[in-house]
C-alpha cells in the first residue's frame, strides 16, 4: 500500500495505491498465483485517474527457506482498465524485480526489491517504463507439513 502527495505552486497531486497479491508454493522455492492493483490519482481542477489491473506472477527464492535472510525474484504480467474521466481504456503491464527478504520469523518477511516496470494505455502510443524502489511485506501461511 502506498499513498503521497505532493503540492506545488500551482497544484497539489494525491496517489493511492493498494497491490495484493496471493501465492502458492508449487514447487521448492518457486511460487505462483495472483497479484492485482488498484490506484488513484487526483490532480486538483481534473477529473481523477483510478485503474485495476490483474494478473499472474511468478517468484522464485535462490536460498535454502531455513535462511532468515533470503533473495528473491519476481515477475508478473497484469492487465485491465484505467478510467480517466468519462472514458475507461484497457491496459497492460509486466514488470521484474529482485533482492534481499528478510524473515522476521517462520511466517512473516519483509522485502526490499529493485524493479523495473512497463505498461501501455490503449489508444496511446508510448509506453511508461519506470525503475522502482519497492519495500513490502509478505505473509507465508502454513500448510502443516
Amino acid at each position: 500500500m502506498s499513498f503521497s502527495s505532493e503540492k506545488d505552486s500551482e497544484s497539489k497531486v494525491t496517489t493511492f495505491q493498494f497491490s495484493p497479491a496471493i501465492g502458492y508454493f508449487f514447487a521448492d522455492k518457486f511460487a505462483g498465483g495472483l497479484r492485482s492493483s488498484f490506484s488513484s490519482m487526483k490532480m486538483e481542477g481534473i477529473d481523477a485517474v483510478t485503474d485495476l489491473v490483474v494478473g499472474p506472477f511468478v517468484r522464485y527464492y535462490l536460498l535454502p527457506k531455513e535462511n532468515k535472510i533470503n533473495l528473491l525474484a519476481d515477475a508478473d504480467f497484469l492487465f485491465g482498465s484505467a478510467k480517466l474521466g468519462d472514458n475507461t481504456l484497457s491496459q497492460n503491464a509486466f514488470s521484474v524485480s529482485a533482492g534481499p527478504v528478510v524473515f522476521l520469523n517462520k511466517h512473516t518477511g519483509m522485502e526490499f526489491k529493485l524493479g523495473y516496470s512497463s505498461s501501455k494505455l490503449e489508444d496511446f502510443t508510448d509506453r511508461t517504463n519506470a525503475f522502482n524502489i519497492l519495500i513490502g511485506f509478505q505473509i507465508h501461511l502454513d500448510n502443516g507439513k
